[in-house]
Formats: structure tokens, sequence, C-alpha cells
């Protein structure tokens, strides 16, 4: 029963580890406490500490106690050499304390001290380093994700001309080129669609290996950054000089100086002599084997003895190796005072680096955000001229392309300026931190429906490639006017457009149906009119009905006027687009075919 717990409970742990999201701060946190260079660090530190306690306790005295046993066989000189055998068991308790050494016991323990501090320092510009790095992160994967969102916005747009185009190719309003260039134009976004979405699991992927997590369940907080952001005011030597005083490097070089002088302090140390005292109580017993002599506890009593003792050690002539030791400490100190100066050096030219990246990249971001509104301007009018048929779909698919170019640059300037900008104040002591109050989680929601839309338009498009016959539905017909974007009903108010939708009604639905619900005089009501066009359109039922009505039934005389009207468009159509005088329909299809390919290789 314990052992399916134990199993429950990992299981449960998994499931909630998997459905956290993490934020900015989490990462945070959870990387500055469990990253293992940080950890790392800490050991160091751990080791240092034990070093600074030895220090201090060398200044206290020692006491060794020892015991000795031993046998003896052969003459004794004390017995006329006699041969004589013999037990000895001594005891003794010995102490000793250096009483002078020029204070290097003190200057130990100060180094020592200095150096737990210097590991310190060191712990902390790791966790800056490590913060730095889960801020670059962070913006990048929330970068990967607008732009994910701005190419779903293209590839919709794409996905509803391709849509578009299909009713109008069926209806004879367009030429297969057009149908082709719409096609291609959503082949395209879709694939710059699924780059974007895999851009942004390498992102999460970067991060979590940071975190050294497994990037299969991780999803961070999607934060949602304004684009209204301000330059703010920043004075570059106040940040230099907070920055020499607080950040963590450059106290870790001051105390290598520190510590380099005391090590200068040691090595002078031992040009003075050393006093050291001691102290030893001492008791033994012998026994010969012989009955006479006293037992033990008498003879420990009796041949007890106490010393104590002063010493002094005097450096005389040691090869001159102190005087050498004394120089290469000094100049360790030139060292440490000349990596000082390089590393305030540094830090100056990353701040002033920083400070020219945010002013260079802010122009940059304002700049951006005037070419997206100039790009939306262009491409507004440049929708409504094709709707109204002055411009083609290349030119068209130009100004669209441009628009969403200028939205995917504009967000990398502005993430690129916070990140900057992140770096700066960094420096200038605020904390990092990634938040709004209002959090965006509609990324996976886009990915379906995009996906969605991407499935129904390729069965859309993939049925009418199978069929390019010039049978139109009924229900078709229909849709193009009720379901089709704005876009479209712009179109439509082009009279040859108008003239198409009145012969496909009337060749669609019979005449009785046309008589009851919709009366020809107000054919053009329904198509200029957005609010009228849903309620004078048939019903559903009684469309399908007729529909199935015309599926059935063989070409009447009527269908094949209208489908020699649609053929005599698209032959206008074909002859208007391009120079060459096509012979049929195959052949203007067959010099696409060919022009599209040579696209390609290009």
């Amino acid at each position: 029963m314990k052992i399916y717990s134990t199993i429950l409970a990992f299981l449960i742990l998994r499931i909630l580890s998997a459905q956290k999201i993490w934020s900015f701060n989490d990462c945070l946190s959870y990387a500055k406490e469990n990253n293992l260079q940080v950890l790392a660090a800490i050991l160091n530190e751990k080791v240092q500490e034990g070093n600074y306690d030895i220090a201090k306790k060398n200044k206290l005295p020692n006491l060794t106690g020892t015991v000795g046993n031993s046998f003896s066989f052969g003459p004794d000189a004390r017995k006329d050499f006699s041969y004589n055998e013999g037990y000895q068991n001594n005891l003794a308790l010995e102490s000793s304390i250096i009483l002078y050494n020029n204070g290097s016991l003190d200057i130990t323990q100060e180094k020592n001290k200095l150096l737990i501090d210097q590991y310190k320092f060191t712990t902390e510009k790791i966790r800056n380093d490590i913060s730095l790095q889960i801020v670059g992160n962070y913006l990048t994967v929330l970068l990967n994700k607008e732009l994910m969102l701005v190419n779903g916005n293209l590839l919709n747009t794409q996905i509803q001309d391709a849509e578009r185009n299909e009713k109008l190719y069926n209806a004879g309003s367009i030429p297969l080129s057009t149908l082709y260039e719409s096609k291609s134009n959503m082949a395209n976004a879709k694939q710059t669609f699924e780059n974007s979405k895999i851009d942004v699991n390498r992102a999460l992927m970067n991060l979590a290996m940071l975190l050294q997590m497994d990037y299969r369940d991780f999803e961070i907080e999607d934060v949602k950054v304004s684009d209204q952001i301000d330059l703010p005011l920043i004075n570059i030597d106040n940040i230099i000089n907070h920055a020499y005083t607080n950040q963590p490097e450059i106290k870790s070089s001051e105390l290598s100086v520190e510590v380099a002088k005391k090590d200068i302090e040691l090595a002078k140390a031992a040009l003075y002599p050393t006093i050291t005292g001691g102290y030893k109580a001492s008791t033994y017993y012998q026994d010969y084997f012989d009955r006479s002599v006293k037992n033990l506890k008498d003879q420990w009593h009796d041949n007890n003895s106490q010393i104590i003792t002063l010493g002094v050690s005097v450096p005389i002539f040691n090869k001159g190796i102190t005087k050498a030791k004394i120089e290469q400490s000094k100049i360790a100190q030139l060292i440490q005072e000349n990596q000082l100066d390089q590393n305030k050096l540094n830090l100056k030219q990353t701040i002033q680096s920083s400070y020219f990246d945010v002013n260079s990249s802010y122009q940059t971001y304002t700049s951006a955000k005037e070419l997206v509104e100039s790009t939306k301007i262009s491409y507004e009018f440049a929708e409504k001229s094709f709707n109204a048929g002055k411009i083609n779909v290349y030119d068209l698919n130009i100004a669209r392309t441009n628009y969403f170019n200028a939205q995917s640059q504009m967000l990398q300037a502005k993430y690129s300026y916070l990140f900057k900008l992140k770096i700066l104040e960094f420096y200038m002591g605020k904390p990092l931190e990634i938040s709004s109050d209002e959090n965006i989680n509609t990324n996976n929601a886009l990915t379906t429906s995009i996906s969605q839309s991407i499935h129904n338009t390729e069965i859309s498009l993939n049925e009418t490639n199978s069929n390019e016959s010039l049978n139109v539905n009924t229900n078709n017909d229909n849709n193009i006017i009720a379901n089709e974007p704005k876009e479209v009903n712009i179109l439509q108010k082009n009279s040859e457009i108008i003239d198409l939708e009145d012969n496909l009604k009337s060749e669609s639905i019979n005449k009785e149906t046309i008589e009851k619900n919709i009366p020809i005089n107000e054919s053009e009501k329904i198509i200029s009119n957005d609010h009228t066009e849903t309620a004078n359109i048939p019903k559903k039922d009684q469309i399908n009905q007729n529909s199935q009505t015309i599926a059935n039934s063989s070409l009447n005389e009527e269908d094949l006027k209208r489908e020699a009207l649609i053929k005599e468009r698209r032959a206008k159509l074909s002859q208007g687009s391009s120079t060459n005088i096509f012979k049929n329909e195959a052949e203007r299809e067959e010099m696409i075919k060919k022009k599209r390919e040579e696209m390609k290789k290009n």
C-alpha cells in the first residue's frame, strides 16, 4: 500500500509541475536558488567559511594527552648488567600556545574574512548574470509569441482571400492565375506561421534549459507588453557612480586588493621571532616483575612531574626566501589594483554601450511604429483599389506583405529596446521584473482556429483543383454574398460583377423562387446594402432543394448560356491580364504554370 501511495504522489507532483505556468519572478527565483553554477559558488562560500573558522581557532592553546606501554628484555645497567625483564607505563598531558608572532594569526583571520565576502560577491555576480540571461530569454519568448500572432493574422487574411478568390473564380469573375496567386500566398503565409510556432518552442526550450528543466512541459505566463513605451530620463554619470559602489564584480575586485595587502603583511611577519609557551605533566609506572615494587597507583603518584616551557624562535637566515615572498606579494597587489581598474573600465564601457543602445533602439522603435502606420494606410488604399479593380493581386500582396513585415520589425525593435533598457535599469539598481496588469493566453486558441481554417480552406481548394468545370453550385452563389468579408461587398459594387451576380442568381434559382423571394429589381439592394442582404437571401432549405433539383437535371438551354457567358468573361480577363492571346483555356493555364516554375527557380 505504501508503494502505491508513493507512486500516486509522484504522478500528482508531475501533473502539477506540468500544469504550472511560470511567471518571470518564478523563473528568476528558481534560477537563483537551483542553478548549478550558483550551487557551486555557494559551496565555495562554505569552504571559505571553514577556513575562517580554522584561522580563529589557531589562537587557542592545544592540548595533547599520551599513554605509552613498553616491555624491556636484556641486561640492566642499574643491576650490574644482569639479565632482566620489565614493564613500563607512561602517562603525559601536554599543551602549547603561540604567544607572539607579529600578529600573523590575526592577519590570517582577517584575510579569510575578506575571502568569505569576496566569494559571496562572486556568487552574487553569477546570480546577476543568470538573471540577465533569463530576462533576455523570457523577452525572446514573448517576442516570438507576438510574431506568431502577426503571422497568424496574415495567414487568416490569406485564407480569406483564397476562399473569396475561389468563389469569384467559380463565378467567372477572375482568371485562374489570380486564384493560383492567392493559393501561393496562403501557402507562404502558412509556412511562415509554422516557422513562427517553431521559434516559440525553441525559445521556450532555451529558457527551460537555462533553468535546467524539462522543456516538454514548460510554459510561461504570457505578458502583454504595451506599445506605448517612452524613453526615461537617464543620467549616465549617476549610473556609473552607482555601479562602482554596488556592483558585485567591483566589490570583489576591491576585496582582492585588500587580500593582497594582507599577504604582504603575512610575508613581513616571517621576519620577526616567534614566542611559544608550553606545559607538560607526566608520570610513569615500572615493574621488573618483582613483588617488592610499589603498586601501580603508588608509582603514578610518586613518579609524577610537571614542566613549563617558554621558547623563542628567531629567523636569522633562510636564503632570502622571506624577502622574495614580500616582493612577490607586492607585485600581486599591483596586479589586483590593475584588475580593479580594468573591471571599472569594463563596467563603464558596458554602461555607456547600454546607454547608447537604449537611445538608438528607441529611435529604431519609433521609426518602426511610423513605418507601421504608413504601411497600414498604404495597405488599406491598396485593398480598396483592388476591390475596385484598379490594381491586381500582385500589387495588393506587396502592400500587405510590407504592412505585416513592418509589424514584425516594430515588435523586434520594441523587445530589443525593452531588453537593453532592462540592462541599463539593472545597473541603476532597479530590480528586474516583467509584469503587466493584463495577461494574454490566446495563443493556443489562435493556433487551433488558424489550423481549422487552413484545413477547411485546403479541402475547399482541393475540390476546386479536382473539378475545374464551370458548373456553379447554388449554395456557393449565395455564400458569395452572405459569408465573404466586406472587401467582396466593395468589389460587388462594380457594375460588371453586379450583372454577373444577377445572372448567377437567375441561373441557380428557378424562376418561381425568384418571384416569391427576391424581386429582380431589388437585386442591387441585396448587393449594396450590408444590413438587408441577409434578410433578402432565400431560405437555406429552399436553396438546397433548388440546388438538388439543378444537380439532378441535365443541362438545359439556360445552363448552356450561363457557361458561355462565364467562358466569355474568363477569356476577356485573360486577354486583359496578358499581352499574349491564347487559343484556349488549357494553353493559358499552361503558360501560367511555366511562369510560376520560373518564379520558384528565381
